[in-house]
């Protein structure tokens, strides 16, 4: 790997779906209280992932299905192109990005409320459940000529504007990182993944390491080559 490649992963920005991750987190002016079922009347939830409860996936499969299936599909592999997948999403991705939407700081008109819900033992329960699920089924439709146009980004980036390649990052096959939190981005809904790396674009360069990583990503391409990454993500072979 190249010098610069390596820096580039070494912010280890947290996927495509991510605004702000871990630094935004464990740098947050808020008291870790652990579980918020349990904790003091009045008291601040944690964001912390490091302070959740141990998940069980049984026990998320029940929240799962009592709050998240109308716009997440059954087991989180969404077929409304507008609403992300989770199946087989990272758990530390997955945790960091329900604390921050719990906390308001990853705004969402949906989200927030539904993830203000929720506790810290739900949030690691549905970590532990979607984590396990198998990541869906390419997205059928899809043009495949751009797909094609996609393909050579994902793979090779745009070295003479500074895009370097996602698959630096997100894997050749579009796996993420756990460990470091990087999104899993395979067969991820095109709807979704078209609008939020348009969200990139408009962040700017004023939020933490790995929100401002995928801004300087996102913010030389056009709106052709978002479509044609999002076409290659949600069909990549």
């Amino acid at each position: 790997m190249k010098a610069n490649q390596k820096t580039w992963a070494g912010l280890a920005f947290g996927g495509l779906f991510a605004v702000m991750t871990t630094g935004l987190i464990l740098s947050a002016s808020v008291s870790a209280q652990g579980n918020t079922s349990a904790a003091p009347a009045g008291s601040m939830p944690t964001l912390d992932p490091s302070k959740l409860p141990e998940g069980v996936a049984s026990r998320g499969a029940r929240t799962y299905q009592a709050t998240c299936t109308g716009c997440h599909g059954v087991v989180g592999a969404s077929t409304q192109a507008m609403f992300p997948r989770l199946a087989g999403q990272h758990a530390t991705y997955l945790t960091e990005q329900l604390l921050i939407l719990r906390a308001g700081i990853r705004p969402s008109q949906i989200m927030n409320r539904v993830a203000a819900k929720l506790s810290d033992q739900n949030i690691s329960d549905l970590a532990a459940y979607l984590s396990a699920q198998k990541v869906g089924d390419a997205w059928t439709g899809q043009n495949a000529a751009l797909a094609g146009e996609g393909a050579k980004i994902f793979g090779g980036g745009a070295p003479e504007r500074g895009v370097i390649a996602c698959a630096v990052c997100h894997g050749g096959q579009g796996l993420g990182v756990n460990s470091l939190s990087i999104a899993v981005v395979r067969h991820q809904s095109p709807g979704y993944a078209t609008d939020v790396m348009h969200e990139f674009q408009k962040l700017g360069t004023t939020g933490t390491p790995q929100s401002t990583a995928m801004y300087l990503e996102m913010k030389p391409l056009s709106d052709h080559e978002i479509d044609a990454l999002s076409a290659y993500l949600s069909t990549m072979p």
